[in-house]
């Protein structure tokens, strides 16, 4: 059997099939070479999910040409403990100033060594936060006033704001950093919808969405299949996305999921 886990948040889908458990004919060996490969994958997968992580914070909180993406740097070399209070009393400001106007400060930040050619660089910081136009920019200077600061809007020039997260997950971090911070107030996407499917079941792409990103791993010992996509028809994706909560219902009321999977698969394919 395969599971099967599809995401939303705001504009952004995402939908992941891979198989579970072990397979009943599988021999011992091919039993430890199916969980080598799958923990060998799964490593290169968490890379990916930091990044599927971040979009899906980045499209719920942020909109194109309304927020902005700001580089903070200093003026000259800090120590941590100085570059902590510097930080907080930025931070500070400028939710005092929303809060003033009756909005609230939203922000994921990265703190980075090094340049885009992986030089070492003074530290500085990549942050994007709640815009509210062209007024702010001076604002944001003033509150900083620890360097020099780079205020832009925040562009999507690739579906889901990729091009931004990629930038901003560029630089690998110790063991002990985090590979972005946030502030507490950030909504949350809703959780997954999960569910198990037939072995032999392939991902499909739903209506009211536009394919990004596509990946399938497939053999003897398993599959997997990554759907990433952007949503363009909001009507057409939240008829399928009712399907779809409808299905997992029947699944998980149902007295033998593995055979209503089975039969839901079967009835596909013969109306396809």
């Amino acid at each position: 059997m395969q599971a099967k886990k599809e995401i939303v948040a705001d504009k952004f889908y995402m939908q992941t099939c891979y198989s579970v458990g072990l397979l009943p004919s599988q021999n011992p060996k091919q039993r430890a070479e199916r969980k080598k490969i799958q923990t060998e994958y799964r490593k290169k997968m968490n890379k990916l999910n930091r990044k599927i992580e971040l979009i899906q914070l980045v499209c719920v909180n942020f909109k194109n040409n309304r927020d902005f993406f700001i580089e903070l740097s200093f003026a000259r070399e800090v120590t941590k403990k100085e570059e902590n209070t510097i930080l907080k009393r930025f931070h500070r400001r400028m939710a005092n100033y929303f809060k003033k106007r009756g909005r609230e400060y939203r922000y994921i930040i990265v703190r980075e060594t090094h340049n885009r050619d992986g030089e070492p660089v003074r530290v500085h910081y990549h942050l994007i936060c709640t815009g509210t136009g062209q007024l702010m920019k001076d604002k944001i200077i003033e509150f900083w006033g620890a360097g020099s600061v780079d205020v832009r809007s925040l562009r999507e020039l690739k579906a889901n704001f990729e091009d931004t997260c990629n930038y901003l997950l560029k630089e690998d971090k110790p063991v002990n950093e985090r590979a972005y911070r946030c502030s507490r107030n950030l909504k949350r996407p809703e959780e997954p919808l999960r569910r198990k499917i037939h072995e032999r079941e392939c991902g499909v792409i739903p209506d009211g969405v536009a394919l990004v990103f596509r990946d399938l791993r497939d053999n003897l010992f398993g599959r997997y299949e990554i759907l990433i996509c952007k949503i363009v028809d909001e009507k057409a994706f939240n008829r399928y996305w009712e399907r779809a909560k409808l299905d997992k219902r029947r699944c998980e009321e149902s007295r033998n999921w593995k055979r209503y999977a089975i039969q839901r698969w079967k009835k596909e394919r013969q109306t396809a």
